[in-house]
């Protein structure tokens, strides 16, 4: 019994500092990382490009002054 508490703190306690260790640095991008970044980039300026246009044309046309069609009405002579 002894034996089995004594494996069991050793094991929690280099489990306790394996874990505290880290093991992948922080920062460790490589081309492929700044490669699919760059395409979501695209991707992102690709799509805010034409809704821009849009938007702009939708402002444009909400505060242009508004044309009225011009309407005649003839009246008929009733005096015949």
């Amino acid at each position: 019994m002894k034996r089995l508490v004594l494996q069991g703190m050793l094991m929690f306690g280099v489990a306790g500092t394996a874990l505290a260790a880290g093991g992948a640095e922080a920062g460790g991008g490589g081309f492929l990382v700044a490669l699919f970044l760059g395409f979501v980039a695209v991707i992102i300026v690709f799509q805010l490009v034409p809704s821009i246009v849009v938007f702009y044309s939708v402002i444009k046309e909400l505060f242009a002054p508004r044309q009225t069609t011009a309407t005649t009405v003839v009246k008929q002579d009733e005096a015949k």
